[in-house]
Order: structure tokens, then C-alpha cells, then sequence
């Protein structure tokens, strides 16, 4: 028996600007309550460095830095291993992600060796293969974040593009095939969603599962004081990935017209990092306002009237979602968008694929006060009732103590 596990993510878990980093330190923030927790990840530049001694000091735990395959100073040694990603990936199919991180997996092997750790806890299973050459001893975790089989979807969207096609196709056959490797020598998985756990069973019915969804620190957005606009709607999410990217084009171009056909005063708030340009050149400082990265995100939350989430791909859990929730913001968006979060279509949120239905409702939303109020009050106690730390977090160091695992 232990009280010190070891964390190892697959890239700098600090400063926090993602939702995946957020998983992350929150699960640590949890768990630190009654054990050691050490953290390990590829640090890639001195800002992610000093941030990640910081928050390991507040918990008490250490931070273990190596040097991320990623961000090779050696500029030969940095092209030589850019090219067997793109090689690996075009001869044999293997993920871009794999690459990158087997080479990390030798100097994790030792760390956990020599430093004798009896729990690890891995994020995403393309970054948790060396799990396969740790002995018996050490209880292995893995916290995937998605399913692999959750993205078939992908592949019916491109299916008439033959050569992107099959190739997608082939990684995704490569990576369910890893993937079941990873599970298969885990002793437990950490699904976020339902349906997450749904596409584990499929693989290990028999391998214990425990979910803990990505809770939050709702004080955090519960006590933040509200200033709804009823001209105002809201995209928030990270605009750097491809799916957000696509998600915001399908409501510029099929819902927002709609809206703005109908309220000629209404004002598009677009929240989150990495705004590519055309999404940039949309800011007008008045109707428009696009903000790219900001520290903190209550202040734009709290004018929000409403937020339409009409996300087509991707999966794992939408974590900002319960940050919405918890400030109030009625949110409706499809089925890709909401599913994971378990609300109540209609009462907690709106649930529809239809781009004909999501405007409907949206115009019903800024029409009525008492709508926007009703589903605001039931979608804030939803979250404080299933989206605490302690509801979801809490249900792994309940586990980890229950199973006599720490002391």
C-alpha cells in the first residue's frame, strides 16, 4: 500500500488553457486532499515550467519535468523525428500522437522505477502504451478522455474524399487496435460520459470502470455576479481545434442570420483561444466582439443570454459546457454537443440536430425572460447536484481508500 501516486499527462497540465488541462488539475486538486500526488509531464518552454512547480508546491506533491520528444532543442534530432511522424503515419498508419509519445515512454518507465511508485494514473491511452512494460505491481489507471470508437463518425464525412479517406480509416483501425492493448493491462479506466463507457464495455466488459465525469470548481461560477443581456449570444470554446472551428461555421452561416434576421440589435460574443483569422476579421468591437484567449472567462459568461453549441464531430466530455450551466447560460446545442453532460432535453438545456430547431428555440429563449429564467435556475442546480468536485472526482479517492490502495 502506498499514499503517493504519480500523475503523468501527456503535455504541460500548466498554465491551464484547455479543458483537458483542467481534468487534469482537478483530479490532482482532488486527490491531494489525503494523498501525495506527484506530477509528470514533457515540459516544452520555461512559462509551463515555472507554472508546474508552482501549483505542485500548493499541493504539497512534486513536479517532474522531461524533455518533451516534441520540443527537441537539437535541430537535426528535431526534423529526424518530424519526419517519422509524418512517415510512421503515411506508410504504416500510425497516429501522429503514438509517435510522439513513445519516445517519452522510456524516461517514464525509469522515473516510476526508480522512484518505486505503486499507483500511476495515465492520461490518454496513445500517451499511456508503456503501460505495457510496467510490472504487476505498480496499479495502473488510465484516464483516456475519449474512445477511440466514439470518432467513427469521422469518417462518414469524408468518405468522398477517397485518399483522406483511407487513410483515416487505417489510423483509426490502428489506433482501436493499440487502444485495446492500453485497456487490456490497465486495472482501471476512468470513463467521462456514458457513452464513453459504453465504447469500453464494447472492448473489456469484465475491466473495472469507474466514471467520474469532469467536475468543477463550481463556487468558482455560482458566486460570480450575473449581468444576462437579452441581445446577447455566445460561442465559447477553444477555436484552435477543428471541430470548434466547424461547429462555429455551421452557426454563423445556418443559425446566427436567422437570429440576427429577427433581432437586428443582437450581439455575438465569441469567446476562446486560438480565433483563426477569418473568425478574427469578423470583430467589429460593437455587434461582434471575438476575444481570442482571456485568464478569465465569468466576466463574457455573465452577459450571455443564451449559447447554441452545434458541434458535428469530435468526443469525450464538454466539460465548458457545466461552466455555462453554472453561470446560468441556457445552453442548446446536438446531440455530439450535449449528450455527455445527462440533462434533461428541454428543461436543463436543448438537445437538436436540427438547425431549423436550435433557431426556433433560441428565438423563443430571447423572447421570453421566463423561459431563459426557468431553464437558467434548473440547469444551475443540475450542476451543483452532479457536477461537484466531490460528485466526480471524489468518487476516485472514495475508491483509491475504499480499496485499500492508499493509506
Amino acid at each position: 500500500m502506498t499514499d503517493k501516486i504519480l500523475v503523468v499527462n501527456a503535455g504541460p497540465v500548466y498554465p491551464i488553457k484547455a479543458m483537458n488541462q483542467m481534468r487534469t488539475h482537478n483530479m490532482i486538486s482532488t486527490l491531494s486532499k489525503d494523498f501525495r500526488i506527484d506530477l509528470l509531464t514533457p515540459s516544452n518552454n520555461d512559462e509551463s515550467l515555472n507554472a508546474s512547480y508552482k501549483a505542485m508546491h500548493n499541493v504539497d506533491g512534486e513536479y517532474i519535468p522531461i524533455t518533451s520528444a516534441r520540443h527537441e532543442k537539437n535541430i537535426l534530432k528535431k526534423r529526424a523525428s518530424q519526419l517519422l511522424k509524418y512517415f510512421s503515419y503515411l506508410i504504416c498508419g500510425i497516429d501522429k500522437e503514438v509517435t510522439v509519445n513513445r519516445r517519452n515512454n522510456k524516461w517514464i518507465i525509469k522515473i516510476i522505477k526508480e522512484r518505486n511508485y505503486r499507483i500511476v494514473i495515465s492520461n490518454y491511452w496513445e500517451a499511456s502504451l508503456y503501460f505495457r512494460d510496467l510490472s504487476a505491481e505498480v496499479f495502473k489507471i488510465l484516464d483516456p478522455h475519449y474512445a477511440v470508437g466514439e470518432n467513427i463518425n469521422v469518417l462518414d464525412s469524408i468518405k468522398s474524399r477517397r485518399i483522406k479517406y483511407y487513410l483515416a480509416k487505417r489510423k483509426l483501425r490502428n489506433n482501436l487496435k493499440m487502444e485495446r492493448e492500453v485497456i487490456a493491462v490497465s486495472d482501471l479506466l476512468l470513463p467521462l460520459s456514458v457513452r464513453n463507457q459504453e465504447e469500453f464495455y464494447k472492448i473489456a466488459p469484465e475491466k473495472p470502470m469507474l466514471l467520474v465525469a469532469d467536475g468543477a470548481d463550481l463556487d468558482y461560477y455560482l458566486t460570480y455576479p450575473l449581468e444576462p443581456d437579452p441581445r446577447t449570444i455566445l460561442f465559447y470554446g477553444a477555436l484552435g481545434s477543428a471541430q470548434n472551428k466547424r461547429a462555429f461555421q455551421r452557426f454563423y452561416e445556418n443559425i446566427y442570420p436567422h437570429i440576427k434576421a429577427e433581432f437586428t440589435d443582437i450581439r455575438l460574443l465569441v469567446v476562446g483561444s486560438g480565433p483563426p483569422e477569418e473568425i478574427k476579421a469578423l470583430h467589429d468591437g460593437e455587434k461582434i466582439i471575438v476575444t481570442g484567449f482571456v485568464k478569465d472567462v465569468r466576466p463574457w459568461l455573465s452577459k450571455a443570454w443564451l449559447k447554441v453549441i452545434p458541434l458535428e464531430l469530435g468526443s469525450g466530455f464538454r466539460g465548458r459546457v457545466i461552466e455555462l450551466m453554472a453561470m446560468g447560460v441556457p445552453v442548446l446545442g446536438t446531440h455530439n454537443a450535449l449528450d455527455s453532460i445527462g440533462l434533461e432535453n428541454g428543461k436543463e438545456g436543448f438537445i437538436s440536430d436540427s438547425n431549423q430547431k436550435l433557431i426556433e428555440m433560441s428565438l423563443e429563449i430571447l423572447k421570453s425572460t421566463q423561459l431563459r429564467n426557468s431553464i437558467s435556475e434548473s440547469a444551475r442546480g443540475f450542476v451543483q447536484k452532479h457536477y461537484t468536485l466531490e460528485s466526480t472526482f471524489g468518487k476516485l479517492r472514495n475508491y483509491l481508500s475504499e480499496n485499500a490502495l492508499c493509506d
